[in-house]
C-alpha cells in the first residue's frame, strides 16, 4: 500500500511512497499548500494567481513544475476552471488533526504553520484558527493528564505556558488546579491573583468560569480530581467496527442531549463498541463519564427500573444519599439538575426498552445506549445497528488472540463457522489460546460437529446469551422463532412463516417484525427473512420433540402447495399429480400471472431445493418426490440441468421408498427428461424405457405419451429421425385420444420441427399452426411462444422473411409475457442472427445487446463473463451459445473483429461438444466471413468448406444457400487495389 502524507503544521513536508520529496520555495509550495487546504477540491485558477502573484501563464508553468517535483503528475488534475489535488483529508495533517485524540493529534504540531510556504495571505486566513486549535487541544491534552493524577508533572510546563499566553483563562486554571494537588495552595492563590489582576487591570474583565472553579477547589481544600469516571476498561484486542466507530464519535451534541442507540443481537460487540466510543470521546466531556448496566439481558438479575438507575447515577454524582428524593419523577428532575452545567457522558447499558431509558436520559451531554432491541421508539435518537464482522475484520480479531496459529484458509473455516459474531470469536479465540495442542483442524472439526456446544468459555456461551434473548418473548414469538429453526432453506417470506405458525399472513408478518427489533431474524431484502447462522441453530435446538413433526410437514406442506399452484400457472395443462397437503394454509401464496408464478420459483428456488432433502431426511417421502415434479419445469426453463438431474434423483429413491408405482414412473420420466436436459443419451433412454413400461402396466395413458415424446427427443438428438417421428405420431394419437390439448399441442410442434428441420417446410407449418389455438385455448402463453418461435424458423428456412419477422415478434411478445426471459434471450439470438444473414446490421446490434441484458437479468450475475462461468456450471448450454453468439455479433458489427473470432471460436467448441448440430453450419459460416474480413483467405476457405458440409448434412435449402454464399466469397479472387 503506498503511504502518503503532506505536513503544512510546521515545515511544508511531503512524504510518498515512505519517502521525503522536496518542493522548492516559491509559488510551487504556495500552489501546494492552497490545493492541500482542500483535498479533493477544485481550487480556482484566479484565487491561485492571486496567492502567487504572477499570471495565468506563470501560474500553468508552475504547476507543471510542481507535478514534476512530485513525481506523481497524476496528483495535480487539471478540472474546469482549476486544478484539484487527488489526495484524502486524512492524508493532510490540517485536516486530521482535528480527528484524532489531543495526546495523537499533538504529535502532529511541528511548529509554526506555514512556516516556509512564504503566503502572507495564507498565513493571515489559516494561522489564527489552527494556533487556536492547537492550543484548545492542548488544554484537553492537560485536563486528560489531571485526570490521571499527574499534576506534579504539568506544572512547569503549565508555568512556560501561562508565560507563553498570559490572556489564556484555561491554562492558568489549569495550572492552579496542578499547584493545588500537589498542596502548594500559597502558589494557587498567588496564581490566581495574578491572572485576575490582569484581566481587571488590562482588559477589564472578571475571572471566567474556569477560573472561579479551580479558585474555588482551593479554597475549599478540595484537592481531588473533580472528573468522575465509571466506564469498564477498553479492550486491547478492539477489531473492526471503524464505521460505527465512526458513526458514534460524530454523534456529539451541540447544545442539547445527543443520544446514539446502538442495538444489535447478542454476542454482537455493543457493549464493546460502546465502551470504546466512550474511551475515545471522554477528552470532550471532562465532567464525568458514567457507566450503568441495566440488566435487561443479564442472567439471574432482574431489568433494572429506571429509579433503581437513577440513584446509581445521582450517587456517583456525589450527591448525598439524604439529599436524593424518593419519586421517579423527582429523581429524573435531580438527574437533569445535577447534569445540567457538566460536560458528561453516560453509557445505558443493556436496555430492554425506550422506558427503562426515557426517565434517564439527561438535558445535555452524549447518552450511548446498547440494546438487543431496535428502539424506534425513543425520541432524538441516533441509530447503530450493527452486523456481524467482515470476514478480514473476524480474522484480525482471532489473530489478536490467538496470534497466527492457523493458515488462512484454516482461519477462514473457523470465523465463517463462529459466524463472523465476535462473542464466538473471542470463545474460540480463548479456548484455543488455552489448548496448544489444537490444531486448526482440530477446532474446525469440533466446531463443525457440535457448534454451539463449543462456543462456551467459563461463564460466557453464545447459546446462553441467545437464550437471555429467547426468554425475552412471547409464547407466539417463541414458537414462531422455534419453528422457523427447522427450516434448511436460506432465507423464507412471510407466507412461510404464516405456514409453520399456522395463523394469518398478517400476523405472521407481525411477528417477523417484533422478531426483527429483538435481532432474532435479519431482513436483508424486503418481504425476505433470513436467520444468522448461530441463532438458526439455536432456534433449531429450541424445537420441542412433539412439535417437531408437524412443523416439518408444515413447511413441506407450504412449498408444495406453492410448488403446485405455480407451475400451472407457468404452464397451464401439464398433467396434473395428486398433491394434497396435511395442513390447509390460511394465506397461501397466489399467482395472478405466469411472471408472478415464474417469479416465486425464482426467490424459493433453493428453499424447494432444501425442502426435497428435508422431507427425503425426515423420511417424508411422499413430498420427496412430488416436489421435483412441481419445480422440474421452472429448472428447464432456467437451463439448470444439473439440478434437475440432482432433485430427481431424489424423487426416485423416495418413490422407491413409497412402493408406489405412479410415483415411481413420474420421477424416472422426470429423471430421464433431466438427463435428456444434460445430453445423457444414453442414461435418458434406460430411465425413460423404464418409466414406459410402468406407464403401460398401470394404465396411465398420458404418461406414456408424454414418455414417448422425451423419447422422441432422445432419437431426434441422436439423429434418428424416422426413430424419433415413430415416437412422436404415436405420442400425439395417444394424448388426442385421453383428450390432452396441452400435450397433443406438444406432440405437434414435435412433428412440426423434425418436418422443418428435414426441410419438409409444407408439413411443418401445417402440425405447428395447428398447436397454435390448442395452446391459446389453455392459456398456455409460455408453450405459445415456443411454438411462434419455431414457426419463425421454418418460414426462414423457406425464405418467407416476412412471415418469419412477424412470427418472431409476437413470439417475443408471447415469451415477454410468460415472464421466461432466458427462452426470450435465446429467440432474440437467433433472430439477430437471421437479422445478421440479412444485412440488417442496425437491427443486431440493438438486439444483441437486449440478449445480453436478458442473459444477466435471469443469471442474475453481474457480467457478461460471470454469465457465461454460471451457465457453465450448470450445463446451459442452449444459453452458453445464445451468449456467445451475441457477443460475436456484438463484436463483429462494431469493428472488434479478433473479439469476435474469440467469442465464435468458443462457441464452436460449445457446439462441437454437445447434441447442437444445427448450429454448427451457423458458426461455421460466421468464422470464414470473420477471418476472411481480417485478410486470412486461407482459413476462411477452410472454414467455408466445413460450414458447406455441415449445411448439407441438414437438407435445408437455406442453411445451404447460406453456407455456399459465404464460401463463394472466401474463394472469390480479391478485388483489384485501386
Amino acid at each position: 500500500m503506498e503511504v502518503r502524507s503532506f505536513g503544512l503544521l510546521g515545515p511544508l513536508d511531503v512524504v510518498l511512497d515512505g519517502h521525503h520529496v522536496h518542493v522548492p520555495s516559491g509559488k510551487r509550495r504556495v500552489i501546494l499548500a492552497a490545493l492541500l487546504l482542500r483535498p479533493g477540491q477544485v481550487v480556482g485558477v484566479d484565487e491561485l494567481v492571486e496567492l502567487t502573484g504572477g499570471s495565468r501563464n506563470a501560474l500553468q508553468t508552475a504547476v507543471g513544475r510542481l507535478r514534476e517535483d512530485l513525481g506523481r503528475p497524476e496528483l495535480v488534475q487539471t478540472r474546469p476552471g482549476g486544478y484539484l489535488l487527488d489526495v484524502r483529508p486524512d492524508e493532510v495533517d490540517v485536516h486530521r488533526f482535528g480527528l484524532l485524540e489531543p495526546r495523537e493529534a499533538l504529535k502532529l504540531w511541528r511548529g509554526r504553520p506555514f512556516a516556509d510556504i512564504g503566503s502572507d495571505a495564507l498565513e493571515r486566513d489559516h494561522v489564527p484558527a489552527l494556533t487556536e486549535q492547537y492550543l484548545a487541544t492542548l488544554e484537553a491534552r492537560i485536563d486528560q493528564d489531571l485526570k490521571h493524577g499527574r499534576h506534579e508533572q504539568l506544572v512547569p510546563e503549565l508555568r512556560t505556558l501561562t508565560g507563553q499566553h498570559p490572556a489564556r483563562e484555561r491554562l492558568w486554571a489549569q495550572l492552579i488546579v496542578a499547584l493545588h494537588r500537589c498542596d502548594r495552595q500559597t502558589e494557587a492563590l498567588r496564581a490566581y491573583d495574578d491572572i485576575r489582576t490582569r484581566l481587571t487591570e488590562e482588559l477589564g474583565l472578571d475571572p471566567g468560569r474556569d477560573l472561579q472553579q479551580a479558585h474555588q477547589q482551593v479554597l475549599t481544600a478540595d484537592n481531588r480530581p473533580r472528573a468522575r469516571n465509571d466506564l469498564p476498561g477498553d479492550i486491547p484486542d478492539f477489531a473492526g467496527r471503524a464505521d460505527d466507530l465512526d458513526e458514534i464519535l460524530a454523534a456529539v451534541p451541540s447544545g442539547c442531549v445527543a443520544i446514539t442507540a446502538i442495538d444489535g443481537m447478542a454476542g454482537i460487540g455493543k457493549t464493546t463498541l460502546a465502551v470504546r466510543a466512550a474511551h475515545r470521546l471522554a477528552p470532550k466531556f471532562p465532567d464525568a463519564q458514567l457507566f450503568v448496566d441495566l440488566h435487561s439481558y443479564t442472567e439471574g438479575a432482574e431489568p433494572r427500573t429506571p429509579s433503581d438507575a437513577l440513584l446509581a447515577l445521582l450517587t456517583a454524582l456525589g450527591v448525598p444519599a439524604q439529599d436524593i428524593p424518593d419519586g421517579l419523577d423527582a429523581r429524573a428532575a435531580r438527574w437533569r439538575a445535577e447534569m445540567a452545567h457538566r460536560k458528561a457522558l453516560v453509557v445505558l447499558d443493556n436496555a430492554g426498552s425506550a422506558a427503562q431509558v426515557r426517565p434517564l436520559l439527561p438535558g445535555t451531554g452524549l447518552v450511548l445506549v446498547t440494546s438487543r432491541r431496535r428502539l424506534v421508539d425513543l425520541d432524538a435518537a441516533y441509530p447503530v445497528s450493527l452486523d456481524v464482522l467482515s470476514e478480514e475484520d473476524s480474522l484480525n480479531l482471532l489473530a489478536r488472540i490467538v496470534g497466527q496459529k492457523a493458515d488462512l484458509d484454516a482461519a477462514r473455516e473457523i470465523v465463517r463457522l463462529c459466524g463472523y459474531l465476535p462473542l464466538a470469536v473471542r470463545i474460540v479465540g480463548a479456548r484455543w489460546r488455552t489448548r496448544p495442542a489444537w490444531s486448526a483442524q482440530d477446532l474446525v472439526r469440533r466446531l463443525t460437529q457440535q457448534r454451539l456446544i463449543e462456543l462456551k468459555a467459563g461463564e460466557r456461551s453464545v447459546a446462553g446469551a441467545f437464550a437471555l434473548s429467547y426468554q425475552q418473548l412471547t409464547a407466539d414469538q417463541q414458537r414462531l422463532f422455534r419453528r422457523l429453526g427447522l427450516h434448511t432453506g436460506e432465507d423464507w417470506d412471510v407466507h412461510l412463516a404464516a405456514a409453520v405458525a399456522g395463523t394469518t399472513r398478517a400476523e405472521a408478518e407481525r411477528l417477523l417484525d417484533e422478531l426483527l427489533d429483538v435481532h432474532l431474524v435479519q431482513q436483508q431484502e424486503n418481504g425476505r427473512y433470513r436467520f444468522h447462522d448461530l441463532l438458526a441453530d439455536h432456534a433449531k435446538a429450541s424445537v420441542e420433540p412433539d412439535e417437531k413433526d408437524e412443523a416439518v410437514v408444515r413447511i413441506l406442506d407450504h412449498y408444495l402447495h406453492g410448488a403446485a399452484t405455480s407451475a400451472q400457472r407457468i404452464a397451464p395443462g401439464r398433467p396434473e399429480i395428486h398433491s394434497t397437503v396435511t395442513y390447509e394454509q390460511i394465506d397461501p401464496p397466489v399467482f395472478a400471472t405466469p411472471v408472478e408464478a415464474l417469479a416465486w420459483q425464482e426467490a424459493e428456488r433453493r428453499n424447494l431445493r432444501a425442502a426435497v432433502y428435508l422431507a427425503a431426511y425426515e423420511g417424508h417421502y411422499r413430498y420427496a418426490w412430488q416436489l421435483p415434479h412441481h419445480f422440474a419445469h421452472f429448472l428447464l426453463l432456467r437451463g439448470s440441468g444439473r439440478e434437475r438431474v440432482e432433485v430427481q434423483s431424489v424423487a426416485l429413491a423416495a418413490a422407491h421408498h413409497l412402493g408406489d408405482l405412479q410415483a415411481r414412473a413420474e420421477a424416472l420420466r422426470g429423471l430421464g427428461s433431466a438427463y435428456l436436459g444434460q445430453e445423457n443419451y444414453e442414461k435418458a433412454a434406460e430411465h425413460l424405457h423404464e418409466a414406459l413400461d410402468l406407464m403401460r402396466q398401470i394404465g396411465d395413458v398420458r404418461g406414456e405419451a408424454s414418455t414417448l415424446g422425451l423419447l422422441g427427443m432422445v432419437a431426434r438428438e441422436q439423429r434418428e429421425f424416422d426413430k424419433a417421428m415413430e415416437h412422436y405420431q404415436r405420442g400425439l394419437v395417444l394424448m388426442r385420444q385421453v383428450g390432452a390439448p396441452t400435450g397433443e399441442a406438444d406432440a405437434l410442434e414435435h412433428i412440426g420441427i423434425l418436418h422443418a428441420e428435414r426441410g419438409e417446410y409444407d408439413e411443418a407449418l401445417t402440425h405447428l399452426e395447428h398447436a397454435l389455438p390448442l395452446l391459446q385455448s389453455r392459456g398456455d402463453v409460455r408453450a405459445y411462444a415456443g411454438v411462434l418461435h419455431d414457426l419463425a424458423y421454418a418460414h426462414f428456412g423457406m425464405f418467407n422473411d416476412k412471415e418469419s419477422r412477424s412470427c418472431a415478434e409476437r413470439s417475443l411478445a408471447a415469451y415477454r409475457e410468460s415472464g421466461d426471459r432466458r427462452g426470450e434471450s435465446i429467440a432474440v439470438a437467433e433472430f439477430a442472427y437471421w437479422r445478421y444473414e440479412t444485412g440488417d446490421f442496425a437491427a443486431v446490434r440493438e438486439m444483441v445487446r437486449e440478449v445480453r441484458r436478458l442473459c444477466r437479468a435471469y443469471m442474475n450475475l453481474p457480467d457478461d463473463h460471470a454469465v457465461l462461468a454460471a451457465m457453465e456450471e450448470i450445463r446451459d448450454h442452449i444459453g452458453q451459445v445464445a451468449m456467445l453468439v451475441a457477443l460475436s455479433l456484438a463484436a463483429q458489427v462494431d469493428g472488434r473483429l479478433t473479439e469476435a473470432i474469440g467469442h465464435t471460436q468458443r462457441c464452436l467448441a460449445v457446439v462441437s461438444s454437445t447434441s447442437r448440430w444445427w448450429s454448427r453450419y451457423k458458426v461455421l459460416g460466421q468464422l470464414s466471413t470473420l477471418h476472411l474480413a481480417l485478410g486470412d483467405r486461407e482459413t476462411a476457405v477452410r472454414y467455408g468448406e466445413e460450414a458447406v458440409a455441415a449445411a448439407e448434412d441438414l437438407r435445408q435449402p437455406r442453411a445451404r444457400a447460406v453456407a455456399k454464399r459465404i464460401l463463394a466469397t472466401a474463394t472469390a479472387p480479391a478485388a483489384p487495389a485501386s
